[in-house]
């Protein structure tokens, strides 16, 4: 969908009277006026800068005009109502966009979700060890378990959860297809699922087949004998209960082999190594998630708070994705009679840049036509800074061990 029908959904539901009445956790909260509503709390939320809440309050009344209130106000204010109205954002618009009204992405026919799980690092409360626990073995920060379907081709989180540092990421991986089968079905039926090693399991595959589910899941020499001795190249195996799989192995470039299982029958031997190589999508949006939108730079210290920063982060990991495509066209429109050895997309970091001064006041005014203007200007801001597009580049991976104290980074950009 366009910039204006996403922020016109975003507005519809946030001066929305059901959506205060849904979420409000007190019957008489927000009945009387007030200097910041129920709504001016949704758009401060939205808001992506990450500096202190009271600096970021004082330049959100600056904009909308009105005094200032505390940052201790605000803390007691939002204890007022849930993350719902966050959920409600994200789960209506990617209804909406694949409704089936535009036309999206695809892969040989396809559409390609990339399922992986990962986890946040929280401020040190009890409430929160309580609630969601600590994930591994040495004593540290208390951690959440996220785990996302996201369409790697398109850009969206389709479905993002939440849950406790114990999270059983097959499990998640489950209700996510589900999900997508209940609310999404006539995507559901031409998609393909890509993940990696670590949700290698015969119930898994066993419950994606069932449901009607194209997958491609990366294995390595601890899954069956019948997968570990099959050759190189492309053959199918049967297990002893008699489920069949293809099994399709290749070298890597640093001569490592690269064993992926998968019941898709129509897709040559030579497309596997592209298809998987998508699932690096789902890698880069984490990135975007942890560390260009510092999701862990919680504004709160609650479960409640860390729930709702959560969620209007997702929310605006999907409106980056919006941004993204429309700034990606002008940019393909200005340099198409020019000949370029790379082609070019938008600098995702100088986009959520751009954004992070004008977003707040499309969504707070209410009027998407007023607002529309305004984001012709962002969008034509962001096509101005643009970064090659290099296939099959590649870096060597570092893991970002676990601190003991939790990090909380702020912004670099």
């Amino acid at each position: 969908m366009k910039n204006f029908e996403y922020l016109g959904m975003l507005g519809e539901m946030i001066h929305s009277r059901e959506t205060l009445i849904e979420s409000r956790l007190r019957d008489k909260a927000f009945t009387r006026k007030r200097s910041m509503s129920f709504a001016d709390a949704l758009c401060f939320m939205l808001d992506m800068r990450k500096t202190t809440i009271q600096t970021r309050l004082n330049m959100y009344f600056d904009k909308g005009g009105g005094d200032p209130i505390s940052q201790q106000a605000f803390s007691k204010l939002r204890m007022n109502f849930d993350h719902s109205p966050f959920v409600k954002m994200v789960r209506k618009t990617v209804k909406k966009e694949y409704s089936g009204d535009y036309e999206l992405p695809l892969w040989h026919g396809f559409h390609v979700f990339g399922i992986d799980g990962s986890f946040l690092q929280l401020p040190r409360e009890d409430e929160l060890y309580k609630t969601f626990g600590i994930h591994g073995r040495l004593p540290q920060c208390p951690n959440a378990g996220i785990s996302v379907l996201f369409d790697v081709l398109h850009g969206w989180a389709v479905d993002p959860v939440i849950t406790g540092a114990d999270m059983n990421e097959r499990h998640e991986c489950e209700n996510h297809v589900r999900r997508l089968c209940e609310e999404l079905p006539h995507i559901a039926k031409k998609s393909i699922v890509v993940m990696d090693r670590g949700y290698r399991s015969k119930n898994l595959i066993a419950k994606l087949t069932s449901l009607g589910i194209k997958f491609v899941m990366r294995t390595n020499s601890r899954f069956t004998c019948e997968v570990n001795g099959a050759p190189m190249g492309d053959t199918t195996v049967t297990h002893e209960d008699g489920m069949e799989l293809r099994v399709v192995k290749f070298s890597l470039p640093n001569g490592e082999t690269e064993t992926l299982i998968t019941n898709l029958c129509d897709i040559s031997e030579s497309l596997f190594p592209e298809l998987y190589a998508l699932r690096w999508g789902i890698e880069t949006a984490y990135f975007k998630l942890k560390r260009e939108l510092c999701v862990e730079k919680f504004s709160g210290r609650t479960v409640n708070s860390v729930y709702q920063d959560f969620w209007a982060s997702m929310v605006l990991l999907n409106a980056v994705a919006v941004f993204q495509k429309e700034a990606d066209t002008l940019v393909s429109e200005r340099i198409s009679s020019k000949k370029n050895k790379h082609s070019y997309r938008a600098r995702t970091s100088d986009l959520i840049i751009t954004l992070r001064d004008r977003f707040v006041f499309a969504v707070l005014c209410g009027n998407p036509a007023f607002a529309l203007p305004e984001m012709e200007n962002v969008i034509k801001s962001m096509a101005r800074s643009v970064t090659p597009i290099r296939p099959s580049r590649s870096f060597p991976r570092k893991h970002r061990p676990f601190s003991k104290t939790a990090q909380n980074l702020k912004s670099s950009l």
